[in-house]
């Protein structure tokens, strides 16, 4: 009897939802980690690398350094997926500040929706289909979040979100797999001039594995990259670990 009013009101939920509104977890796969190439963010990620099929979030307050590695995270993944998505409502992006960090910008398409509910649509239905890293720059609307991570989850698309501290933006991290937590800690000047910034990583939150640990992070202003190529990056130790920069 039991077995029947559960097999009704899975029948139910596919009819007013549709078909893949509910998946066995069995059919769901396993989230594979995608190495970024900084020691740091992939140590405290647990699993090697940012987990593809599932929501990662950058958090942190303006200055913090977090929209710095997500262009860098965006240029990598130019060189290493096949179609690479920036959703961008506040238009605040230029493609070609990512030409310092080497990025391909053939596979990469940027989208300006107009409105929160049109990038929430947007995310959903490019997760669903597949694309191979999508960057979520802004906020998405809260009746959004629980379509996007189901979708990724499917398709195995790998998602990033820049958010602040407000309420909107602690639902995006609340629906995260992985949200590590900016706090800028000093600039570095070098010449005279600020270059960058020192960072501290903290991972805020994970579901792939513990949660809680920290790492300091250089953060390379791009400006100064490209005018400054000759200066060594610099590191600095933490807890016992000597961790990359961003550059």
């Amino acid at each position: 009897m039991q077995n029947q009013e559960l097999q009704r009101a899975i029948s139910a939920i596919h009819v007013r939802f549709g078909g893949q509104a509910l998946v066995q977890a069995g059919r769901l796969p396993a989230a594979q980690p995608w190495p970024t190439g900084l020691p740091a963010v992939d140590r405290l990620s647990g699993i090697g690398g940012l987990p593809s099929g599932r929501i990662s979030v950058l958090q942190g307050p303006s200055g913090s350094g977090k929209l710095s590695l997500a262009l860098a995270l965006l240029a990598r993944a130019t060189r290493e997926f096949a179609r690479v998505v920036a959703i961008d409502p506040r238009a605040g992006l230029d493609p070609w500040t990512l030409d310092v960090f080497g990025a391909d910008l053939a596979v990469l398409t940027v989208i300006r929706p107009q409105t929160q509910a049109a990038a929430g649509e947007a995310a959903v239905a490019l997760a669903r289909a597949g694309v191979g890293f999508l960057l979520m720059l802004g906020e998405l609307p809260e009746p959004s979040l629980a379509p996007l991570e189901s979708a990724a989850a499917r398709s195995g698309c790998l998602v990033v979100a820049v958010a602040g501290m407000t309420e909107a933006q602690r639902a995006l991290a609340h629906a995260s797999s992985l949200t590590l937590r900016f706090e800028p800690v000093d600039l570095i000047w070098e010449r005279g001039q600020p270059v960058g910034l020192w960072t501290r990583l903290r991972c805020a939150k994970n579901k792939l594995a513990a949660p809680g640990g920290e790492a300091e992070l250089e953060m390379r202003y791009a400006l100064a990259a490209r005018q400054l190529p000759d200066l060594p990056a610099r590191e600095r130790v933490h807890d016992g670990a000597r961790q990359g920069a961003v550059a």
